[in-house]
Formats: C-alpha cells, sequence, structure tokens
C-alpha cells in the first residue's frame, strides 16, 4: 500500500526552497548549478524535485522559451512554521511545552539568552492576561445587556 502523500518537504525539496528563498525565480538548470556547488546532482533530480513541489503547492512555474522558470510560492516562515508542528506533533506529542523543556535541558544558555527568553515568556504572559481579563470584560458586558 503507497503512503498518503505528505505536504511536508523533504530534505531535497527544502534545498531547493532554499535556493528558490535566496535567489528568486530560477530554471531547473540554475537550481542544479547552485546545488553543485556542494555536491554533485543530476538535472533530472532536480526537475523531478520541482515537479515535485509545483504539484504540493510550494512552487509556480512559468515557460520562457524551452525553459520552466520556478518560484517560491511557500514563504520561508510558513514552511519553517509547518515543519516545526510537524515535528512538535511526531516528537513531543503536539505538546510545544515538551519541546521547550527539552530545548532548555539540552542547550547551553547563556545568561544573556537565558534572560532574553524570560523576557519573552513574561511578555507573553501579560499579552494572555490582557487578553483574558478583556474576554471577561465582554462577556460582563454582554450579559448586561
Amino acid at each position: 500500500m503507497a503512503r498518503p502523500k505528505s505536504n511536508e518537504l523533504t530534505a531535497a525539496e527544502q534545498k531547493i526552497m532554499q535556493v528558490l528563498w535566496q535567489r528568486g525565480p530560477l530554471t531547473v538548470r540554475d537550481i542544479a548549478a547552485e546545488l553543485s556547488q556542494e555536491q554533485q546532482v543530476a538535472y533530472t533530480t532536480i526537475q523531478t524535485l520541482c515537479r515535485i513541489l509545483l504539484d504540493k503547492g510550494h512552487v509556480s512555474c512559468e515557460k520562457q522559451g524551452k525553459a520552466f522558470v520556478y518560484q517560491a510560492t511557500t514563504i520561508q516562515q510558513e514552511a519553517r512554521s509547518q515543519a516545526l508542528l510537524a515535528l512538535v506533533k511526531k516528537f513531543f506529542a503536539g505538546s510545544p511545552d515538551l519541546l521547550a523543556q527539552h530545548l532548555i535541558t539540552e542547550t547551553a544558555l547563556s545568561a544573556d539568552l537565558a534572560t532574553q527568553l524570560q523576557q519573552k515568556i513574561d511578555q507573553a504572559a501579560a499579552t494572555t492576561q490582557i487578553t483574558q481579563s478583556e474576554a471577561a470584560t465582554a462577556a460582563k458586558t454582554s450579559g448586561t445587556e
């Protein structure tokens, strides 16, 4: 039985997307040339991966002469978010708390980074409290009218 199609980027697809995010619209030949600077890749492999990315909706394609020019349609931040959500779901039972705890215990934090993280946590907590307070006020107001 074939496995279901995934919208997640594979490692090879991720490399192509990195090139497109950095350099903009490119032909398969240009992508292959860029990636071959690190490790030799076949033109046909890049062509196949670009078609897969097109099918997944991560790139668009426009014919220019005999060549097809591919352009990223998925924003890099969106791809990061999707990958992180998949990672959290797969390895941390869908819990961002477990991921954060893992990162804190497995990573040596400098005092500056620890302070910055604490500030972000405090800001998020304050925002959450304000949002909850506003919701409670709105509920009381709508209940008295």
